[in-house]
């Protein structure tokens, strides 16, 4: 076990890099796991029913907190009834959103609905991850009962499982959010404990069966059991994560952008296989991560950049934001548009999306024309075309009934033809000084003409005009 780990100590456990954080959490109830996740995120970002929890995939989403970037891996992974197939498949998956590997894993649990059963469920599934899981993992207790240890006296499972855990216990509270600044420094003080950077978790070879038999079987984690020796044999030959050979090369970065929150919101839940959320999540940048046909999206929603209750220092915060969230850059920008004649915030949104990125968005972006479903038409206005043209000549047609897969083939297709390079900070930060020395060139030919007509005694209108031209 050793070997695995080599290469990836931090320079200075002393001083721990804490500036990008990566956490797991682990519950049996979706709702209250979302809200732990909302709370560390400080913003609305997970949005779903405990009802309907079971049936989703793990979901990831990137913020910034505390000028930290943290992102937060939301699992379903302790839902009873789960095929060793199903547990399997959704630790490869959350590896995978949380490559090169996570921090700490959160158990989000509540005294009233943990058994001894559960807390075994726990210590199998952690185990899946890596042998020394529990060591990078903290309880966090969200009901009322266990507030202050007032533990059920006939139930010590929370308690026991405490006791395991690297991290100790903290107890959630939704008006005193200081738990989280103590989450944090716990997260530091694993790291330096440990001497990693981060977990390094491997997959595993899917043999079928039904969790809950093995734990019945076993009475507790697989460790004992033949099973957990064939694993612990395969270890060395499966110790990559499902994208560690070329991680960059299988991760694609989208953007969607435009004026219009409801066609964003379309494309969005499309791509990452979702049901609508709640439109207050447009407000602010946010990735969120899936898994789609063995590859990684991450995908980032811009708020609309022609606000005029957005300052010009809030545009560029937010542009900036956008991109940086895409390490090592945006592959594809979707901008999204109705098949009909655009309004003026629309015009507005183009004009300012050109502004900002430069023409060098151009080999980077792809038109999206939603459509009626009952009123298609391959004819576009000229406006529409003119709009087409000015971003690089590409579009796609959209409805209720396009397949996810198309999409993806002509984003896969973009990509391939840039050869993988990406929109980086670096391209915008270069586009910004371009548009600087323009302006710049700009005002010194101005000042120069206003020179020569005040020179030629001109009419002092002109200069003014001039002069007006220079200040803009």
């Amino acid at each position: 076990m050793a070997s695995a780990a080599a290469g990836r100590h931090s320079p200075d456990f002393n001083r721990p890099n804490m500036s990008d954080l990566r956490i797991v959490l682990l519950g049996k109830n979706g709702s209250e796991n979302s809200r732990v996740g909302n709370t560390i995120l400080g913003t609305a970002a997970f949005y779903r029913s405990a009802a309907s929890y079971s049936q989703q995939h793990s979901e990831s989403i990137s913020g910034e907190v505390e000028e930290r970037h943290i992102t937060v891996i939301n699992t379903h992974l302790l839902q009873p009834n789960l095929s060793h197939q199903h547990i399997n498949q959704g630790v490869r998956e959350c590896v995978s959103l949380s490559d090169p590997g996570p921090h700490l894993f959160v158990l989000v649990l509540q005294n009233n609905d943990f058994s001894e059963n559960d807390r075994h469920r726990v210590k199998y599934v952690l185990n899946i991850f890596s042998e020394q899981a529990m060591k990078h993992t903290i309880v966090l207790t969200t009901d009322e009962e266990t507030r202050g240890y007032i533990w059920s006296s006939k139930n010590n499972s929370i308690p026991d499982l405490i006791k395991e855990c690297g991290g100790g216990h903290l107890q959630f509270d939704i008006v005193n959010t200081g738990w989280r600044a103590e989450l944090f420094r716990r997260i530091e003080k694993i790291i330096k404990k440990e001497c990693k950077e981060f977990l390094i978790c491997y997959k595993y070879e899917d043999e079928g069966g039904s969790v809950d038999k093995d734990l019945s079987r076993s009475g507790a984690s697989l460790r004992g059991d033949n099973k957990a020796k064939k694993k612990s044999d395969l270890k060395e030959s499966t110790k990559t994560s499902i994208y560690r050979e070329d991680p960059e090369s299988a991760k694609l970065n989208l953007v969607v952008c435009g004026s219009n929150r409801e066609l964003k919101s379309f494309i969005s839940n499309l791509i990452l296989n979702q049901s609508e959320r709640g439109s207050e999540l447009s407000s602010e940048c946010v990735r969120r991560d899936v898994e789609l046909h063995g590859r990684l999206i991450s995908l980032v929603e811009l708020p609309a950049l022609f606000n005029t209750q957005l300052s010009e220092e809030e545009v560029m915060r937010q542009t900036l934001r956008c991109v940086s969230l895409c390490h090592p850059g945006v592959h594809v920008f979707i901008l999204i548009i109705p098949d009909a004649p655009l309004n003026n915030e629309d015009r507005a949104e183009i004009e300012e999306i050109q502004r900002i990125f430069s023409s060098r968005i151009n080999k980077h972006i792809m038109i999206l024309i939603k459509q009626n479903s009952e009123h298609q038409t391959e004819k576009l206005n000229e406006e529409t075309q003119s709009v087409i043209q000015s971003f690089g000549g590409r579009h796609h047609f959209i409805d209720l009934n396009t397949q996810v897969f198309v999409l993806m083939e002509k984003l896969e297709q973009m990509v391939e033809k840039n050869s993988g390079v990406c929109f980086s900070t670096e391209t915008l930060f270069e586009a910004q000084l371009e548009k600087r020395k323009e302006f710049e060139e700009m005002k010194s030919k101005i000042h120069s003409l206003e020179t020569w007509f005040q020179s030629q005694g001109n009419d002092q209108k002109i200069c003014l005009i001039l002069h007006t031209l220079y200040d803009c």
